[in-house]
Parts: structure tokens; sequence; C-alpha cells
């Protein structure tokens, strides 16, 4: 059985490079993440602020309420309707990933072929 071209296995090594790049993988993986959740927190403190949450115990009013509902249920689903549309948009099938890794072959035998031409 024949390995699709982008499985590959290359011992943790970059096909091009032969280098490892496991650690810089993981660290920029690990920074965006705490950039997301740092991001994330702060943008739902100034949404409570823009609602007018008020912190401290103090009972809220009908229209907070209703905006913190608004917040957990109408905004989320903006988001998966837009980012539906974006999937419909751009389908990714199983064709045109293998369009796409044969695109990508074909530069990558380009580029190692340029690159012996000029060693």
């Amino acid at each position: 059985m024949q390995r699709h071209p982008s499985r590959r296995r290359t011992s943790g090594r970059s096909a091009g490079t032969g280098e490892r790049n496991d650690a810089t993988v993981y660290g920029m993986y690990s920074w965006s993440r705490k950039l997301g959740q740092a991001i994330a927190g702060g943008l739902v403190g100034w949404a409570l602020g823009w609602i007018g949450y008020q912190s401290g115990g103090v009972e809220q009013n009908q229209s907070v309420l209703d905006g913190i509902y608004t917040l957990g249920t109408l905004v989320p689903a903006l988001l998966l309707v837009s980012l539906l549309a974006l999937v419909f948009w751009y389908p990714l099938t199983k064709k045109r990933v293998d369009e796409n890794a044969a695109i990508l072959e074909e530069r990558h035998a380009a580029s190692a072929a340029s690159a012996s031409e000029q060693a």
C-alpha cells in the first residue's frame, strides 16, 4: 500500500532540510494557545463591561442578564454560521487535498532541482 505524499514518515526530521524542529513547533503552538487564551479572556471582560455587568456581588438588572444570554448564545451562533459559510465557500474534499499535495510535490521537486543546479 502506497502512502499519501503528505503522510510519509520522516523519522521526526524535515524532508527538505533533515533538521528536527519539534521543539520550535511545539513552542509556537504553546505560545499561540496562550495568546489566544489571553485575548479570549480580555474580550470576555470587555464584553461584560460593555453590557453593563457590575462585579462584587451586585444584583444584575435584566438588561445585563439578557446581554449575558446573548453573549452565550447569539454570538457563538453567528460565529458558527460564518465558519460554515467559509467551509462551503472553500470545500476541502479528498480530490482537492490530492491536487494540493500534487502541486506542493511539483514545487518541492522544482525547488530541489533549482537548488542542485545552483550548487
